[in-house]
C-alpha cells in the first residue's frame, strides 16, 4: 500500500512551508519572508505514531508571483488531485483573502477530506478570534502556530484520525514487499542547462516548472521513480552558481543543492550542449564528487548542438578524479534519456558494489606489474594485498611496505586502473594505503 498523501496548500505567505518543517521536524522546506518562495511540488516523509505519510507543499494559490502564476497553480492543481488528504493553511491574523474563498470552491469540487490549518496563532488567548475562517464553507478551523508549534501535535492527532477512517492505515503500509532501497539521484548543473526538463522526462510528467529563465527552480523536488532500469529518487535542484555571487533566496536554494548532494549516491551533472562543457560545469561535477557521489555528465540540448563527444569525453577525463561518462540528451525530446536512466543504474550498481578479495588481488598483481611503485632512498614501494571494506562507496585497504613511500600520483594510478578493471568509471574510490 502506498504512503498516503497530504496536500499543503493555500495563499502566498500563509505559512505552508513552515508548517511542513514543524509537522516533519526538519528544514526540508525553503522558507523566506519573501512570498512565493514555493514554486514547484514538494514531498516530505514523515511519520506520527506508527502513521508514515508525505506532505506535499505546493506554490501559493493566487500567486502574487505574476512571471510564474499559472504554473504555480497547476501544481497546486496537481498536487490536490494526487493527494488523499488536504490541508488548507489560511493566515488567521490577516483573515481570509478572495483567493483563499477561490482555493476553497476548488477544494469543495474535488470531494477530498479538508482540514483548515489556522496558522498564526501566535498567542493561545487568541484561539476564539478564527470564526471568520468558517466562512470558507470546510469546517471547524484547527488554530496552530507553525512558527513556535502550537497547536501542531493536535493536529497530527487530527490527520492520523482522518487517514484511518479513510482506510490508510499505515500498519499495511509497513507490510510492503518491496524492501530494495531507491537509488537517491541528485540533478544538479549551472542555471538554465535544463535541469527541470530533464527531470520532467524522466519521471514523466510536469513535476516542476520549467522556463527558460534562470533560477525558476529555488527548491530541492524530491520524486520516487521506478521503471525497468531500478528503483529511484530523483531530485530537482536549483541552478548552481559560485556561492560568492548568490544571495537571499536564492542563497537557500543553493544550500539546499549542496544538501541534496550530502543525501545522494549519485549525481547527475547536466551540462548545456550549446556551450559545452564549461569551467562552471567541471566545479560542480568535483563538488559531487567531494561530497562523495558518483557523477554521470548529461549533455543536454543535444537536439540543438552536437559538440563533439570525443572532445567533451577527453576533458571530463583531464579534469574530474571520477572520469565521469558523458550521455548526450535531450530533455526537449527524450532522445538519450532511457541511455541516461541505464548509466546511472550502472553507475549506483559500482557505488554499492562489493568486490570479492581474491579478484582484486589478481587485479592488483596487473597492476604492479604494469608500474612497479615509486622507490625513495634505496627502498620501493611493495604492496603485498588489497581488500576492500566498505561500500557506497566503494573503500579498499592496500597493504604495504612503507605508506611513506606512496606518492600522489601513484596513488591515483592504483586509483585510475582500479576503476578501469571493474567498470567504475563515475564512481568514487577511496583506497587506504597501510603499512603492513
Amino acid at each position: 500500500m502506498r504512503t498516503p498523501l497530504i496536500a499543503v496548500v493555500g495563499c502566498p505567505n500563509a505559512g505552508k512551508s513552515t508548517l511542513i518543517n514543524r509537522l516533519s521536524g526538519t528544514r526540508t522546506a525553503v522558507v523566506h519572508e519573501t512570498p512565493g518562495v514555493t514554486r514547484d511540488r514538494k514531498q516530505v516523509v514523515t511519520e506520527w505514531r506508527g502513521r508514515q505519510f508525505g506532505l506535499v507543499d505546493t506554490g501559493g494559490f493566487a500567486s502574487d508571483d505574476a512571471t510564474f502564476a499559472n504554473e504555480i497553480r497547476e501544481q497546486v492543481l496537481a498536487a490536490v488531485r494526487e493527494a488523499d488528504l488536504i490541508l488548507f493553511v489560511v493566515d488567521a491574523q490577516g483573515g481570509p483573502l478572495a483567493g483563499d474563498f477561490e482555493l476553497a470552491d476548488v477544494l469543495r469540487r474535488a470531494r477530498l477530506p479538508v482540514l483548515v490549518v489556522a496558522n498564526k496563532v501566535d498567542n493561545p488567548r487568541r484561539e476564539n478570534e478564527t470564526g471568520d475562517l468558517y466562512r470558507l464553507g470546510l469546517g471547524d478551523p484547527l488554530p496552530v502556530s507553525a512558527l513556535h508549534g502550537t497547536g501542531t501535535g493536535d493536529l497530527l492527532d487530527r490527520i492520523a484520525e482522518v487517514l484511518d477512517e479513510a482506510g490508510l492505515s499505515s500498519e499495511e503500509q509497513q507490510q510492503r514487499s518491496d524492501t530494495q532501497e531507491p537509488t537517491a539521484v541528485a540533478i544538479v548543473g549551472r542555471p538554465n542547462a535544463g535541469k527541470s526538463s530533464l527531470f520532467n522526462a524522466i519521471v514523466g510528467e510536469a513535476r516542476t516548472i520549467v522556463s527558460e529563465i534562470p533560477g525558476t527552480t529555488r527548491d530541492a523536488i524530491d520524486v520516487a521513480v521506478e521503471n525497468r532500469h531500478g528503483r529511484f529518487l530523483f531530485v530537482d535542484t536549483a541552478g548552481m552558481r559560485k556561492a560568492a555571487k548568490v544571495s537571499g533566496v536564492e542563497y537557500y536554494a543553493y544550500l539546499r543543492s549542496l544538501q541534496s548532494l550530502d543525501r545522494a549516491h549519485v549525481a547527475i551533472v547536466v551540462a548545456d550542449a550549446t556551450l559545452g562543457l564549461g569551467e562552471l560545469d567541471v566545479s560542480i561535477a568535483a563538488e559531487a564528487a567531494k561530497r562523495g557521489c558518483a557523477t554521470v555528465l548529461a549533455l543536454n540540448k543535444w537536439d540543438l548542438a552536437q559538440p563533439p563527444l570525443s572532445e567533451v569525453a577527453g576533458t571530463a577525463a583531464r579534469k574530474l578524479r571520477q572520469r565521469p561518462a558523458v550521455v548526450p540528451v535531450s530533455a526537449l525530446t527524450g532522445r538519450g534519456v532511457g541511455q541516461l536512466l541505464e548509466r546511472v543504474a550502472a553507475v549506483g550498481r559500482g557505488y554499492a558494489s562489493r568486490l570479492p578479495t581474491a579478484v582484486l588481488n589478481r587485479a592488483m598483481a596487473v597492476i604492479v606489474a604494469e608500474r612497479a611503485g615509486p622507490a625513495r632512498a634505496g627502498r620501493r614501494l611493495k604492496v603485498y594485498y588489497v581488500t576492500q571494506y566498505q561500500t557506497a562507496p566503494p573503500r579498499f585497504s592496500v597493504g604495504v611496505n612503507d605508506r611513506s613511500l606512496v606518492t600522489r600520483d601513484y596513488g591515483y594510478f592504483v586509483e585510475n586502473r582500479l576503476r578501469t578493471a571493474f567498470g567504475l568509471e563515475g564512481v568514487p574510490l577511496i583506497i587506504d594505503f597501510k603499512t603492513t
